[in-house]
């Protein structure tokens, strides 16, 4: 019984965790559509650096440029996607294994 409830727990934050990931993700692809606040919050780095850890199968994948000057990417939201997706998921797991 106390193997379900840590492992309820450690799915739970778990899903709060890639919930968390995921929100980030959002505002960056928001961000990123505006580059004077990416100029002026130093983005630029971290967007190069997420760039090449996202698998090379959609790294720069639907990079739209924005009407702002900046650009939508594509493979950034569809990441932030995922982790919705799995957010939903252990959360889901978390409540039928308690």
């Amino acid at each position: 019984m106390e193997a379900r409830k840590a492992a309820a727990v450690a799915l739970t934050i778990l899903a709060y965790a890639f919930r968390i990931l995921g929100i980030a993700l959002c505002v960056l692809v928001i961000l990123l559509c505006f580059p004077g606040v990416v100029n002026q919050l130093g983005l630029t780095g971290l967007t190069i650096d997420l760039s090449r850890a996202l698998p090379s199968i959609i790294a720069g994948w639907g990079v739209i440029v924005s009407p702002f000057g900046g650009v939508f990417r594509f493979d950034f939201l569809a990441v932030a996607i995922v982790l919705f997706l799995l957010d939903f998921a252990c959360a889901r797991i978390s409540r039928a294994i308690r």
